[in-house]
């Protein structure tokens, strides 16, 4: 589908923007909680629908709690001493439950969302058209870059190389990382001569007229006051049990 045709995301960038502003702002371990139970029940209830989404997530998120691991090897313990501080406990676990709740929140709400697409919501939600030409081409040469790794860690294995722990490893290690490099420049260089074929730049970028607001779908509509709705009883219910 051509991207002149795609549905505007700007109501499900909304709600990703609202999701981590409340989560960032939020100091209650409670609220944190809640949110990240409702997050978990919509991640179930979207892998359940469509097939698919239930292992990108799990991989998503395992990736994510690998900086989670890091933040309780540093945050919360004391290394002189190797002890636990109160304070650094409660941080910790805020900052944990922040991280896995923005990024479940933003992957299914950004979901199928290329960067052409999220750009153009920006704009439609007010970021200048520079700023969002630079998250376009941020998004893809992050994609350009995945797709190079991917493809060099492919031709490794075919010629039956196997990562251990050794000298020469850490040398192959070396070698994938300078060859990404060398490989993303390129291929970076050959997508800045396609736009400059087409008559773009990095400020004269193709942006379809924004929709007015009252004729976007009802259905994103329902979503962002749904979510308002579940993020306002995640505030407000610990402090009604309290």
């Amino acid at each position: 589908m051509s991207h002149e045709h795609r549905a505007d995301g700007r109501l499900r960038l909304a709600a990703a923007l609202l999701v981590s502003i409340v989560a960032a702002l939020s100091q209650s371990l409670d609220t944190l909680s809640i949110m990240l139970g409702f997050a978990l029940l919509a991640a179930l209830l979207l892998a359940a629908t469509r097939a698919g989404v239930g292992k990108s997530l799990i991989r998503r998120m395992l990736t994510v709690n690998v900086i989670v691991i890091a933040i309780w090897l540093t945050v919360p313990i004391d290394w002189p001493t190797l002890a636990w501080h109160d304070e650094g406990i409660v941080l910790a676990t805020q900052m944990s439950l922040r991280i896995n709740v923005i990024t479940l929140a933003v992957s299914m709400l950004l979901m199928q969302m290329s960067g052409i697409d999220l750009a153009r919501a920006a704009i439609a939600l007010g970021l200048p058209q520079s700023l969002g030409t630079l998250l376009a081409l941020a998004v893809r040469q992050i994609a350009v870059l995945a797709e190079t790794r991917n493809r060099l860690e492919q031709a490794m294995r075919a010629r039956a190389y196997r990562a251990r722990v050794g000298w020469r490893t850490l040398r192959v290690s070396a070698q994938l990382v300078a060859w990404l490099i060398v490989h993303a420049i390129v291929r970076a260089e050959r997508f800045e001569l396609g736009l400059k074929a087409r008559g773009l730049t990095a400020t004269r970028w193709p942006t379809r007229r924004s929709s007015p607001w009252r004729s976007l779908p009802g259905s994103e509509w329902a979503l962002l006051c749904g979510l308002a709705l579940a993020l306002t009883m995640a505030v407000w219910l610990p402090r009604i049990w309290s």
